[in-house]
C-alpha cells in the first residue's frame, strides 16, 4: 500500500503496523476520516505534542503533527485515499526521532469498519505492561498492545469484540485498542493513570461531558466492575466517540456481566459525546 514518509511517496506492506513502517521507538496517533473531516484532530495533536520532548523532538517543526493544517493534510490524504480506492478510512500518523534530530513522520491508511451498535468484551491473559513513563503515551513498537489484540482474534475475531486488559495487580487499564468506563449508579468511573491506560481522546472527551452533566467522576483501580449498571467503549475513530459494552466473559467461566435494563444515562451521556465531537470536527479536504 502507499504511504507517505516526510515529503516522499513509498510502497509499504499492505496492512503494515507502527512497527512495521518505523521498527524503533515512536509516537503515532490514529483517527478516522469521514467525508474529509476528522473530529477533534487537535486532541490527537496535542497528545502527541507531549510526548514528543521524549524523543527530543520539537513539535512545532513537524510537517503534519505540528498542527491540522488542511494545506499540509489535504493533499496527502487525497493521494493516499486515491491509492487505496478508499472515500473514507483510518488514518495513522506516526513519528520518530532521526539521527539529525529531526522528525521522521509517517502518514498511512486503511479501510474505516462500520461502528458497531455494541461491543462485547472479553478478558485477557495479557497484563497491560509498565508504561514508559507517566502521562502514558501512544507510542510503537506497541507490542503489549499487539500480543492483547492476537489474544482477543483467537477469542472472537469480529468488529464487535474487544478485550479487556488489567494491569500486573489485576485493575482493568483499557481495552485493546478503546477506552473503558462504568457507571454504577451514582458515579462515571475510568481505569487510574496507575494502570497503565493510555490517556484516550474519547476517553476524556467522555468524561468532560459528563462532569459537564453534573456527573461525579473518579478515577479506580479495581477488577472488572461486575456490578456496574453500564460500561461504555470508547475508541476515536467510533462513529460518535463511543457505544455500549452488551457482555463481559471473564477468563475460564461462563458467567457474564450484562448491563442494567435501564440504559438511559449511558446513552444520554454518548449522545452528548458525538454531540460534543460532531462541533469539534476539522476539515482537511
Amino acid at each position: 500500500m502507499l504511504a507517505w514518509c516526510s515529503g516522499d511517496y513509498v510502497d509499504v506492506a499492505e496492512g503494515a503496523d507502527v512497527a512495521t513502517a518505523q521498527p524503533g521507538p515512536s509516537l503515532f496517533e490514529t483517527f478516522a476520516v469521514r467525508g474529509g473531516k476528522v473530529a477533534c484532530l487537535p486532541d490527537h495533536l496535542a497528545r502527541l505534542s507531549l510526548a514528543c520532548p521524549r524523543l527530543g523532538l520539537d513539535a512545532r517543526r513537524l510537517h503534519l503533527g505540528g498542527a491540522p493544517d488542511p494545506q499540509a493534510w489535504g493533499p496527502i490524504l487525497r493521494r493516499l485515499f486515491a491509492a487505496a480506492g478508499l472515500t473514507d478510512g483510518i488514518a495513522r500518523l506516526i513519528v520518530a526521532a532521526r539521527p539529525d534530530a529531526l522528525a521522521r513522520e509517517w502518514l498511512t491508511v486503511r479501510p474505516l469498519p462500520p461502528t458497531p451498535e455494541a461491543v462485547d468484551l472479553f478478558a485477557l491473559r495479557t497484563r497491560r505492561d509498565a508504561p514508559e513513563w507517566l502521562p502514558r503515551p501512544k507510542s510503537g513498537p506497541w507490542r503489549n498492545s499487539a500480543d492483547a489484540w492476537r489474544e482477543l482474534r483467537t477469542l472472537a475475531d469480529r468488529p464487535d469484540a474487544e478485550g479487556v486488559q488489567f494491569d500486573a495487580a489485576g485493575c482493568v487499564s483499557e481495552a485493546t485498542r478503546s477506552s473503558v468506563a462504568w457507571w454504577d449508579g451514582a458515579r462515571w468511573c475510568f481505569p487510574a493513570a496507575s494502570t497503565g491506560r493510555l490517556p484516550g481522546t474519547a476517553l476524556a472527551q467522555f468524561r468532560s461531558v459528563a462532569a459537564q452533566a453534573g456527573r461525579a467522576c473518579v478515577d479506580v483501580a479495581a477488577g472488572f466492575p461486575s456490578g456496574a449498571r453500564s460500561v461504555v467503549v470508547l475508541r476515536s475513530t467510533f462513529a460518535g466517540g463511543g457505544v455500549l459494552a452488551r457482555s463481559y466473559r471473564p477468563l475460564d467461566v461462563d458467567a457474564t456481566w450484562r448491563p442494567a435494563a435501564d440504559q438511559s444515562e449511558a446513552q444520554a451521556r454518548l449522545a452528548d459525546l458525538a454531540a460534543w465531537r460532531a462541533q469539534r470536527s476539522v476539515s482537511l479536504a
